[in-house]
C-alpha cells in the first residue's frame, strides 16, 4: 500500500520533565512509503532506505502493538523519499503512524488521526507527559499535514498549512542539568508557565497571520534560553535542537 504524509518537528516549545506543556509542531517534509501487512511468526519488520538509528525504536513499537491486539503480523516498509529533510523522531512519528493505519486497513478498519494518535500513545508508553506530548504533537502534525499547537488529547489545534524545510545535523542523549530539586517549585514552575504561555502566544499569533517566520524569530528565543538552562543546549548560527525521541534532542538548521 502506498502512502503519503509528512515528517515534522517540534519548533517551539521543550520538554521540562514531569510537566505538561504544549508544543508547535510544524511539517518539514513529505514522504512517500509502501507498507505491506502480513501473517508471519514473529512480529517483524523488514525496513528499505531507513536510517539504522531508528529502526530498533520502530521494531519495538510494531512488536509492543502487536502484543497489545495479540496478533502475529510482519510489516514490510519502503522508504521512496531520500533520507534527508526530517529528523529520526519526525520519521518514526510518521512510520509507526502509518503502521498503525496499515493495521487497521488490514483489519478492514479506517483510523483517523485522533485515533491514531490515541493508541499510539498507548503503545508507546512514555511516561513523562512532557515526553509523551511531544510523540503526540508531531504525530498530529504529521497526519494532518499542517503546524499545529498541540498539549494533550483534549487541548490541540490546526494551526496553518505550512512546511518547514530544514537540515537535520545530529541525535544527542540528554542529560538533565538544573532539576526541580536543584531551582525548588518556585523557580522550576516559573520556568515551565514561561516556556507554556510563550508556546500558546506564538500559537494565537499563527492563527492571526501566516507570517511564521516571524513569529517563529519573536518566539524561538525562549524555548532556547529555557532549553538551556534546563538541558544545557547551545544553539549557534540557524542551528537549533529540537526534542527529538525521549530523553534525546536532535540539531537542525534552517
Amino acid at each position: 500500500m502506498r502512502l503519503k504524509s509528512y515528517s515534522s518537528a517540534v519548533v517551539l516549545g521543550f520538554p521540562i520533565p514531569e510537566t505538561s506543556n504544549p508544543f508547535i509542531a510544524i511539517p518539514t517534509k513529505e514522504l512517500i512509503f509502501n507498507i505491506n501487512v502480513e501473517k508471519c511468526s514473529n512480529s517483524d519488520v523488514i525496513f528499505n532506505n531507513f536510517p539504522n538509528e531508528v529502526k530498533s525504536y520502530i521494531l519495538n513499537y510494531w512488536k509492543k502493538l502487536n502484543e497489545g491486539l495479540n496478533e502475529n503480523l510482519c510489516a514490510k516498509i519502503n522508504l521512496e523519499s531520500n533520507l534527508e529533510g526530517f529528523t529520526y523522531s519526525g520519521l518514526y512519528a510518521v512510520t509507526t503512524s502509518l503502521l498503525l493505519y496499515s493495521l487497521g486497513k488490514y483489519n478492514n478498519e479506517v483510523l483517523n488521526e485522533d485515533e491514531i494518535t490515541e493508541l499510539s500513545r498507548i503503545t508507546d508508553n512514555v511516561k513523562d507527559p512532557s515526553w509523551s506530548s511531544v510523540l503526540d504533537s508531531l504525530r498530529y502534525s504529521s497526519l494532518t499535514g499542517k503546524a499545529v499547537v498541540y498539549r494533550n488529547d483534549e487541548e490541540n489545534s490546526v494551526l496553518n498549512k505550512t512546511t518547514l524545510p530544514i537540515e537535520f545535523k545530529n541525535m544527542i542523549t540528554l542529560r538533565q542539568k538544573l532539576t526541580r530539586d536543584l531551582l525548588g517549585n518556585d523557580v522550576y514552575g516559573s520556568l515551565t508557565h514561561l516556556m507554556g504561555i510563550s508556546v500558546l502566544e506564538a500559537s494565537i499569533r499563527l492563527r492571526e497571520s501566516n507570517n511564521f517566520k516571524d513569529i517563529f524569530n519573536i518566539f524561538r528565543p525562549i524555548t532556547d534560553a529555557i532549553s538551556q538552562i534546563i538541558w544545557d543546549l547551545r544553539v549557534d548560527d540557524n542551528c537549533f535542537y529540537v526534542p527529538g525521541l525521549p530523553n534525546t534532542a536532535e540539531k537542525i538548521c534552517i
